[in-house]
């Protein structure tokens, strides 16, 4: 019978090599390799049907793609398998017929699945035992080709890839595009597998990618093992097991690609491999990545120091150093909160520059809290998820806080906050410190030079403005203001008190006056020393009837204020713009005007009214 079949068996050895030649010239799979043999089978033989039984395990399933089926007859059929190129199906099982031809397909030494072959009833064929041990040997064969061609297909693309991304990697300085490759071409690559990056350091989160941090504390030897070795390490403790790879560079390694399978099969060693050089390659290109960020930020970093120092040793006063500090600050650190402090003995003092919150009781704790540090001796407060002293949760978790400095003794702080914890990076913190201590020296300077030119313009006894400064501030506002009020003021009888009471009093009586004088100081009005027990007072934008009335005021009020009690003589001159005043005209009018209340018994309140001098 074999000769009378031999034309058959001629044309389905040649479709044998067609469909091998097919598969080393295009898309190699096991699906495409049995679809072209069962087209083959059905076209040389009288066959009803075939079906493909693949093998997991120890059971068997039918190969459906709208379904998995399992044959409840699975050990008996692979029982029967062992060592025979064909078996024909008995009676009685599940999802055979009788007469069905089991051919079984091996890789190496172990069974992968059976082709199955339902012959038309009657079919010749089927009764020669010499024919179908050719045909199974050959299916058999070219099943094993189609594996082995599938094997070496599925390399070469794996290997594609990673030269591709290799390649891409040599061109990338951007670490989150790095992660991204790293994941895209391993689902690419592995489809079945899922995978996930833990990242030993801080890592700017802006896309999905399946990120998480490493857990230094993990009870998981696998992943403390490939972390602290650099080696792959497999975890098949839990389910499903999983394989932990290190992203490994020169200077240390970056964290561990985490590797599950979706079954339960263990990887295979071309996987391992694969997923040990891509993790290699990765963890070159973060490094590299890394450094070049690295490199870039701190170029960043010194020109934003080189143009802050540049910006704060220009002779800004304090306010706008301290207002262009806040918005550098703001820009680079990015916090919810800013505040700059001085430290004056156990006084806080809040500068031009600070956030409102800072004006407020609740900033306190935080105040206290920083000041305690730094008086202890702390070089600067890096907090990332600050507790607080209070039994309510704090507002402001992220805490960084530098001192300021001059010859050993703390003149103040400046302190972030942020609401998130974990808010601000090491890296901030370090260029937070570098701002600060590169500023400090400006700010405090600006601190000596304000406080300097406060002395510079204060009395000394009396600490109201000293006459050079209220003659700048009269001439501003005689540039500026619609009318104004100057009001010269001289104690009576001022020999007496010092005759009778001695100089110590009557130095005392003069801080007396001046204090009452200090009271009716705002933005619109200032009150100076003007020589000896002579007082000035200027209101801007006061009309010359307003001016009278409230220096009369502080002449009734004077006796009140002052032990032992005193009278004052007032002098009282106003402007007008248009009217051609200038400082010299003003004051030379307010001292004829304080010449009259001397002069006409004393205790009055008298003004410049035109060309002439009236009392109030």
């Amino acid at each position: 019978m074999m000769e009378t079949l031999k034309p058959f068996m001629d044309r389905f050895k040649a479709g044998i090599f067609e469909i091998l030649s097919n598969s080393m010239a295009g898309e190699t799979s096991i699906r495409n390799w049995y679809r072209q043999l069962t087209a083959l089978l059905i076209q040389e033989f009288d066959i009803e049907k075939t079906f493909y039984l693949y093998k997991n395990d120890r059971q068997l399933y039918v190969f459906n793609e709208s379904e998995k089926i399992r044959l409840a007859d699975s050990l008996d059929i692979l029982n029967k398998m062992q060592d025979e190129p064909f078996v024909k199906a008995g009676s009685g099982l599940h999802y055979l017929v009788e007469g069905d031809i089991l051919i079984p397909c091996y890789d190496g030494d172990v069974l992968m699945g059976i082709v199955g072959l339902r012959p038309v009833p009657d079919a010749k064929w089927v009764q020669d035992n010499k024919l179908l041990t050719v045909m199974a040997c050959d299916i058999t064969v070219l099943y094993q080709n189609v594996r082995k061609m599938i094997a070496t297909s599925t390399e070469r693309k794996r290997y594609h890839e990673l030269f591709e991304v290799t390649e891409a990697f040599n061109s990338i300085m951007d670490v989150n595009e790095i992660l991204g490759k790293i994941i895209n071409s391993l689902k690419s690559t592995f489809p079945q597998h899922s995978f996930t990056l833990l990242l030993s350091d801080e890592y700017d989160k802006q896309t999905d990618l399946p990120i998480e941090y490493l857990d230094y504390q993990t009870e998981n030897p696998a992943i403390m093992h490939a972390f602290v070795s650099s080696e792959l390490s497999y975890d098949d403790q839990g389910s499903p097991a999983a394989l932990y790879s290190p992203l490994k560079g020169k200077q240390g390694v970056y964290g561990l690609l985490k590797t599950v399978k979706k079954s339960q099969v263990p990887f295979k060693d071309h996987e391992q491999e694969f997923i040990k050089v891509l993790s290699l390659t990765a963890g070159n290109a973060l490094e590299n990545a890394k450094l070049y960020q690295q490199s870039r930020r701190l170029i960043e970093d010194l020109s934003l120091i080189n143009d802050l120092s540049h910006q704060l040793n220009s002779n800004l006063n304090m306010k706008e150093m301290m207002n262009y500090l806040h918005k550098q600050l703001r820009t680079c650190l990015k916090p919810s909160k800013i505040g700059f402090v001085l430290t004056d003995q156990n006084e806080l003092k809040v500068l031009d520059g600070s956030c409102d919150f800072f004006y407020k009781q609740e900033s306190q704790e935080y105040m206290l809290n920083l000041k305690n540090q730094f008086e202890d001796g702390a070089e600067a407060v890096y907090t990332a998820d600050y507790q607080g002293s209070l039994s309510k949760q704090p507002v402001y978790r992220s805490v960084m806080a530098v001192p300021m400095v001059h010859l050993n003794e703390l003149k103040g702080f400046c302190v972030v906050l942020h609401e998130q914890p974990y808010s601000f990076s090491f890296d901030m913190f370090k260029l937070f410190k570098s701002i600060i201590h590169h500023s400090a020296l400006a700010l405090i300077n600006s601190m000596l030079r304000a406080e300097m030119q406060e002395m510079i313009n204060r009395d000394h006894l009396t600490k109201l403005y000293s006459r050079h400064y209220l003659d700048q501030f009269v001439e501003r506002s005689i540039d500026q203001d619609e009318c104004g009020v100057f009001v010269l003021i001289d104690i009576d009888n001022f020999k007496k008190v010092n005759d009778t009471h001695g100089h110590q009093v009557g130095d005392q009586v003069i801080i007396q006056l001046a204090r009452l004088l200090s009271s009716f100081e705002n933005d619109s009005s200032i009150s100076a020393r003007w020589g000896g027990e002579e007082l000035a007072l200027y209101f801007r934008n006061l009309t010359l009837e307003e001016g009278i009335e409230l220096t009369d005021s502080i002449r009734m009020s004077a006796p009140q204020h002052t032990d032992p009690a005193i009278t004052i003589s007032c002098g009282v001159a106003g402007w007008k713009a248009g009217q051609g005043f200038s400082m010299i005209n003003l004051v030379k009018r307010a001292d004829i005007a304080l010449y009259e209340s001397k002069n006409t018994g004393k205790n009055k309140v008298s003004y410049a009214s035109g060309d002439a001098v009236r009392i109030y």
